[in-house]
């Protein structure tokens, strides 16, 4: 990916490319506000410095590289996946080293009624605090999104930032949340699992998806979803067994079939097992 920017420039006002504060600006009028947006990809050394700070928050997700950035007389130092927030009107001075690998970053400048309020909802702490959050596609496809948007040159557009905006802040704040669960690392699977438990699913496969054997994914779904692969799977079946029994009028067969089982009388068993009742009862017994 090659460096590149977006800015909203309003109707009538000209900037200046060579002032640090290009594309700044305090907008209160909607809860959040895109200014401007891009990615660096960067092979030399270099030096950013902005004494007086902007007037919005300035978000920096480093792909790779290193950058250190200078606060006072201490230095707080990135490394690849790790982000940081400066709050508005804070001096900044950060410098890019490419010694040993590009420096590779999105970054993003957002303002607006309730941006603070969002952030502190999200726990998205303000530097010099520092997310450890390691590499991730999904951020990266919110940012591609985000990106994507400011092409798109209509009456909707502001709004399509915003919208995007608070998404590129709610993946960052639900691969935070997930971090220290561990769930993060099984999204890929447990999102399949959701998706498709009425198929025939194997359990090789979910593992593949995480890029693990399957002994190791055995155990950390087991660790993080306090079950395993299959009982997860029954435990999806049973639920829409439950809604479909009391809600439809469909037959037990039919039931049987949507649940991803096509013998009847193993889901009858798998159901016995689970409710300590055959499902013709359990119709008879609790629907209203």
């Amino acid at each position: 990916m090659k460096t590149f920017s977006h800015y909203l420039k309003p109707i009538n006002e000209k900037y200046d490319y060579k002032d640090l504060n290009f594309g700044s600006r305090e907008d209160l009028s909607a809860p959040l506000v895109v200014n401007c947006a891009g990615y660096v990809n960067a092979n030399y050394n270099h030096t950013n410095i902005n004494p007086k700070g902007r007037l919005d928050y300035y978000l920096i997700y480093l792909v790779s590289g290193k950058i250190e950035f200078f606060n006072d007389e201490s230095t707080t130092k990135l490394s690849s996946g790790d982000l940081i927030i400066y709050p508005p009107k804070t001096s900044y001075k950060y410098r890019c080293i490419a010694s040993e690998q590009n420096v590779q970053f999105f970054w993003l400048h957002f303002t607006g009624s309730e941006a603070g309020a969002l952030l502190e909802k999200y726990k998205l702490h303000l530097f010099p605090y520092v997310h450890k959050i390691s590499i991730n596609n999904h951020i990266d496809a919110r940012f591609k999104a985000l990106f994507d948007a400011f092409a798109i040159n209509d009456s909707f557009r502001d709004e399509d930032l915003s919208a995007l905006c608070d998404r590129v802040l709610i993946e960052i704040a639900r691969v935070l949340s997930t971090k220290g669960t561990g769930t993060g690392r099984l999204h890929k699977s447990v999102r399949y699992i959701n998706e498709h438990f009425t198929e025939q699913i194997k359990i090789t496969e979910l593992a593949k998806m995480e890029n693990m054997c399957m002994t190791t994914y055995n155990l950390h779904f087991k660790k993080y979803m306090n079950t395993t692969p299959t009982k997860y799977i029954i435990k999806l079946r049973m639920q829409l067994a439950i809604d479909l029994l009391l809600n439809s009028e469909l037959s037990i067969q039919e039931i049987s079939s949507r649940c991803g089982y096509n013998d009847y009388n193993f889901f009858t068993k798998v159901f016995k097992s689970e409710f300590g009742i055959i499902p013709t009862k359990y119709r008879k017994n609790f629907k209203q």
